[in-house]
């Protein structure tokens, strides 16, 4: 029983200066010695988005202490903003933190039932305040969730959608591609990559020159217009 209360004694103490000492840590390392922040944060290569929303965003801001800074969280905001395509980032001892940040550029431009939107070649929208030049304009609801097939032309783009102009689409029906040159292309949503393999064909030959349509969205069948493309 005495060995007990003296075990007992001497776990009370001990708790007892643990806690006190806790208490001498905290008020010593933390709050009398200096703290390294952040200084500074720099955007680099930053074109199209806004400096103050990323920050806001990714939760990071100056004169953050060093011990509060996750380098994992900054990957991870960094990673689920869809307008940047890749990033690099590095807090120096100094106190700046560099990010240095490759944005997306828009594929297109879509109207959607005039409501427009720059979106990325998965069809997936670009939240950018910028105004972009010389962008196809794509037509037509539900657009974006085909696009991709759109953007696997680019491989063929010098020989099928050169001069591309406009796009319109109408689902279970097709696509519409227009040219500058006057000439238009319909395209299947089905079969989509064979159809293109067969317009391929049919530019080089001759006869193509004397027609300005092509319309493949009759599987096994080719029709040929003279008439003038209209929307």
């Amino acid at each position: 029983m005495r060995n007990f209360l003296i075990f007992s004694l001497v776990l009370i103490m001990a708790l007892f200066g643990i806690s006190h000492l806790n208490k001498y840590s905290k008020l010593n390392f933390i709050d009398l010695f200096p703290q390294k922040r952040i200084t500074e944060i720099n955007f680099l290569n930053l074109k199209y988005l806004d400096k103050n929303n990323l920050m806001n965003y990714l939760d990071i801001y100056l004169n953050q202490n060093y011990w509060s800074f996750s380098s994992k969280k900054l990957k991870n905001n960094l990673k689920n903003i869809n307008e940047i395509n890749n990033f690099e980032f590095v807090l120096h001892p100094s106190g700046i933190l560099d990010i240095f940040i490759y944005e997306k550029y828009p594929f297109m431009i879509w109207n959607n039932n005039n409501s427009y939107n720059y979106i990325d070649k998965k069809g997936r929208i670009l939240n950018y305040n910028f105004s972009f030049k010389n962008l196809t304009a794509m037509y037509g609801k539900n657009a974006d969730k085909y696009v991709s097939e759109i953007a696997e032309l680019d491989k063929y783009k010098t020989s099928i959608l050169q001069n591309l102009k406009k796009i319109y689409f109408i689902e279970d029906v097709g696509w519409s591609f227009f040219l500058s040159n006057e000439k238009c292309f319909l395209i299947p949503v089905k079969n989509f990559e064979k159809s293109i393999k067969i317009l391929r064909k049919i530019k080089v030959l001759e006869i193509y020159k004397n027609y300005k349509s092509v319309d493949l969205r009759t599987e096994g069948r080719i029709y040929l217009s003279k008439k003038q493309c209209s929307d």
